[in-house]
This record gives structure tokens, sequence and C-alpha cells, in this order.
């Protein structure tokens, strides 16, 4: 059995999603989901148990932009590895800046939104 959920109707966005599953907890559900443009997104849905005395339930969307997923999806599987390291960093980038602000003491938010650009392909 699985550590984690993968409901991706598309190969490649399962592939992001597998890049970062380690990045979080254990039972975590990784989504496909359409954005308001149409333009497919990855979402984590996972239990916070670090940022608050009680389990709270969050969700990361990724948000890839329309051209930048294009040009993702037209490389061929073994030359990704430069948008899988971009996405990567960004999804660590996040969950440690929601770490800091905890510590802060500010409020967290249940739903962050990762925006990728040309960077990512």
């Amino acid at each position: 059995m699985e550590d984690y959920q993968y409901e991706c109707a598309s190969p490649d966005i399962e592939a992001l999603a597998r890049v970062v599953a380690d990045l979080f907890p254990e039972q975590t559900r990784f989504a496909e989901q359409a954005a308001e443009n149409g333009a497919p997104q990855l979402v984590a849905h996972w239990v916070a148990m670090r940022f608050g005395a009680t389990a709270r339930r969050m969700r990361m969307i990724v948000a890839i932009a329309p051209a930048a997923l294009a040009r993702y999806r037209a490389l061929p599987e073994r030359l990704r590895g430069r948008s899988f390291a971009v996405l990567r960093a960004y999804v660590e980038a996040t969950l440690g800046s929601l770490e800091e602000q905890y510590a802060k003491g500010d409020a967290i938010e249940r739903e962050i939104v990762v925006e990728l650009g040309d960077d990512f392909a």
C-alpha cells in the first residue's frame, strides 16, 4: 500500500506530484484539478500537525503558467529534471516559509498557491 494518494488524470501531472510527495506527511492526497482558465493544476491536500495545537487541513495549489506547462509537456521525459528541480525548490521553500510564519506567531492560511512561470520550463 502506498503512503500517498494520487488522483491525477494526466500521467505528467502525477509525475510532478511524485517529485514533491516526500515533502508532505504520509496520507497526503494529490489531485489534478482545472484552474479557472482550464489549465490543469496540482493540488496537495494534507493534515498539518505542526501549525497549531490541533491538526489542520491544508491545501497547496501548484499553478503552472499554461505556456510553461506546454513546454514541459513537449520535453522528452529524460529532459524534465530541471522542471522537477524547480517545482521541488518552490514547494520546499513555500513549506519552509509556512513554518517560519508559524514560528513568528503569524496566522497560517489553510490554502496556499504556488505559481510557477517561465523558470519551470
